[in-house]
């Protein structure tokens, strides 16, 4: 793939991202972790990846890396500060993880052989968001607080009442 200018980098984003105001903060991060048209890791920062973890990858569509960062997330728990450092390698990983799906999806749209406006087009289906995600993991998370605290909670202090 090649090298991509500053305007045709930025016009695939707005098409992928869907999301105009976006394009402003990815541009930087993306073109961080383009090396000759290929995706390279190189550390940048996310906040919505440190703090959203597996969410953040499933509203961006990345569904392997959402389930891979979802069971590590249970399994970081069982380390101590597992979870912090699971979530600086969510935050500094984001990017370049998008990076390779805007990879992956331009080749799909075959943006080597076919006209650009076409391949916007399809970089549109291909990318975006989930909206429901958001509202997903808001309430995963206070299922999870119930579950865990509370109910364990209220159920300790019945045994305390009972005894």
């Amino acid at each position: 793939m090649e090298k991509f200018d500053y305007y045709k980098l930025r016009d695939l984003l707005s098409a992928h991202l869907q999301k105009e105001n976006k394009v402003n903060i990815y541009y930087p991060r993306v073109d961080a972790n383009l090396v000759n048209g290929k995706a390279l890791f190189n550390a940048t920062w996310s906040w919505w990846a440190f703090f959203g973890g597996w969410a953040f990858f499933l509203y961006r569509k990345m569904y392997l890396v959402a389930a891979i960062f979802f069971v590590l997330s249970i399994l970081s728990n069982a380390i101590p500060f597992g979870g912090i450092i699971l979530a600086i390698a969510s935050g500094i990983s984001g990017f370049y993880f998008y990076t390779i799906k805007l990879c992956d999806d331009l080749e799909k749209a075959g943006y080597e052989t076919r006209d650009i406006e076409e391949v916007k087009k399809d970089l549109a289906k291909l990318g975006g968001y989930h909206s429901w995600v958001t509202i997903f993991a808001i309430l995963f998370y206070a299922f999870i607080l119930f579950f865990f605290s509370i109910v364990p909670g209220v159920f300790a202090f019945s045994l305390y009442m009972i005894n």
